[in-house]
């Protein structure tokens, strides 16, 4: 049985819900698993996304936010099984793994134990002084998963499929997978200083470009980075 939201997805696409969320994605620039998440309900679209759902459907915003349910949590992990896939915690549609978790993860705790991580599609310069037309959705996950992260960020192209877990930062720590500003946009890379220069490396130690350490602003380091496994 379809829910509220597959139903409104299936009339938008012409009474057809086969590839409906594909072309919603599209429509919005966000990855398919996104949307796959907020139809089964294991997340919640910003008001931003709202608000464009909202023009596309021909509906308000309310009546779009009505169509999901009101919580979104962060799928519980079991506690036999590793924790270097988050494939068997979701839907094969909409699956993660994340690429440095190391076996430490217990179930997801209560909220008491749980931190709302925001998933920012605008600057993150501006955290933490946001505006929610910032956050693409709201993330519940445990406060150690979290492990001082303080919100969520795509760098790249908008449909590139890396999420990444960022705690702010202002100093470069040579070697560390971080986030920095460049004169070319946003990028995750390993940062090294050299002769007044900023050195940028990916995670594998292939040379990604040099700057001058005035061109170059450091945002934050990477905590956890999560690829869509589609």
């Amino acid at each position: 049985m379809i829910n509220k939201f597959e139903k409104q997805l299936e009339k938008w696409n012409g009474g057809v819900l086969r590839g409906a969320q594909a072309k919603l994605a599209k429509c919005l620039q966000v990855s398919t698993a996104t949307v796959a998440l907020w139809a089964t309900g294991k997340r919640r679209p910003s008001k931003g996304y709202a608000a464009q759902m909202a023009q596309l459907f021909g509906l308000d915003s309310y009546d779009v936010m009505r169509l999901f349910s009101a919580t979104t949590t962060y799928p519980d992990l079991p506690r036999t099984q590793g924790t270097r896939s988050l494939r068997d915690a979701q839907t094969p549609e909409n699956t993660y793994s994340a690429n440095n978790l190391k076996n430490t993860l217990a179930p997801s705790p209560d909220l008491s134990n749980s931190v709302s991580l925001p998933f920012l599609t605008g600057s993150p310069e501006k955290y933490p002084h946001f505006q929610e037309g910032d956050v693409a959705e709201w993330w519940m996950v445990p406060r150690r998963y979290a492990r001082g992260a303080k919100y969520l960020f795509r760098a790249g192209q908008p449909a590139a499929d890396e999420l990444y877990f960022i705690r702010p930062e202002k100093e470069l720590t040579e070697g560390k997978l971080m986030l920095f500003k460049t004169p070319l946009g946003y990028t995750v890379k390993k940062g090294v200083r050299q002769d007044g220069k900023i050195n940028l490396y990916t995670p594998q130690g292939r040379p990604a470009g040099s700057f001058d350490a005035e061109q170059i602003t450091v945002l934050g380091g990477v905590v956890c980075k999560i690829a869509d496994a589609e």
